[in-house]
């Protein structure tokens, strides 16, 4: 994935092609089409497929935010127009997010609050926006993936998919941002791997803090997830046929020390928290050993050139773990 979070500039997707192309990835997956032409300019789009395809890329896209929007035409016509722009560059499917708010104990069960509406009434209208795109995405026969964003539990995103049509909704999975609920994401790509046709691979440190766990993104293999089972989860269980790699620089806490988020978290399962605590202490123990960072030593933004190597150590961590999963040899990687 190239944008500025991996120390690419937003509008110049000439130079995420070529660190493409120079290093053997197979594609670029950018944010939204804005990354490639802030206007959504026709001609730079279709300008930007036809390098890729000459470098012999591809590219994905994403569209951005299904909300909860607070102008819901405004909202739908803002995705219709990525839309058109993602087809214009090349693009069947593309993947969205959402940005809802979750504050335990703010009503009853401890659902979240986004203004006055609680979390699964955002999810609603989420749902609502989604469901308002159907008749296009089937006309057109195109495929919106739901991101496992950091606000969204896997259940959730399920839930969503699976009511609006997997037909023509599928998940867009971001493995790191399922531990911030609470998830081991190990097993959450089991529950939604027969759904995911887009991926965004990196991650995690865990360290402990006053409220409980927070997560520091890390290249792939360089932190505790269980790369072996995730990967050949996704290789004999998902319809996803690339890889990607995002790269930033994210943070956010779980407050498992605070009995009320555990009232807004009722998908939380005992096994899997205590996975995730496992990993806490890993990284806690390497860092005094000192085989392994501390959380104030990722606290500093290493820059733009130090994100695109960490993209480079990810591909090279997945090379060989393919390699070992499928007994041969891994001449490429897609990001």
């Amino acid at each position: 994935m190239c944008g500025s979070p991996q120390g690419f500039a937003d509008g110049s997707p000439e130079d995420a092609l070529r660190f493409a192309h120079a290093r053997g990835l197979e594609g670029v997956l950018f944010a939204t089409p804005r990354a490639i032409s802030p206007d959504l300019d026709e001609a730079t789009l279709r300008a930007t497929a036809e390098q890729a395809a000459e470098l012999g890329l591809y590219v994905e896209t994403g569209i951005g935010s299904l909300g909860p929007a607070r102008d819901f035409d405004a909202q739908l016509a803002e995705l219709t127009a990525m839309i058109r722009a993602a087809q214009a560059v090349g693009c069947r499917q593309f993947f969205a997010y959402t940005r809802t708010v979750r504050m335990p104990g703010a009503a009853t069960h401890g659902e979240a609050t986004h203004g006055k509406a609680t979390h699964n009434e955002q999810l609603d209208g989420i749902r609502q926006t989604m469901e308002a795109l159907l008749p296009l995405l089937r006309g057109e026969g195109l495929r919106l993936n739901l991101k496992t964003h950091e606000d969204l539990s896997s259940y959730e995103v399920l839930r969503l998919v699976e009511r609006c049509g997997p037909d023509v909704v599928g998940v867009s999975l971001d493995v790191a941002n399922l531990v911030v609920r609470g998830e081991d994401p190990a097993e959450a790509v089991k529950r939604l791997a027969p759904h995911v046709h887009q991926t965004h691979l990196e991650d995690v440190a865990l360290y402990f803090v006053e409220g409980g766990l927070r997560r520091k993104l890390r290249p792939c293999g360089a932190g505790v997830l269980d790369w072996r089972a995730i990967l050949t989860t996704l290789l004999e269980e998902s319809p996803a046929e690339r890889l990607t790699l995002e790269q930033h620089r994210g943070r956010f806490d779980t407050d498992i020390f605070d009995p009320s988020w555990f009232e807004a978290e009722p998908h939380v399962r005992a096994a899997e928290l205590a996975t995730l605590v496992r990993g806490a202490w890993t990284c806690e123990t390497r860092a005094r050993r000192g085989d392994g960072p501390s959380l104030e030593d990722l606290a500093a933004d290493p820059g733009a050139a130090a994100r695109r190597a960490e993209l480079d150590e990810s591909a090279a961590f997945l090379r060989r773990t393919l390699s070992a999963i499928t007994g041969g040899p891994r001449d490429s990687d897609d990001s």
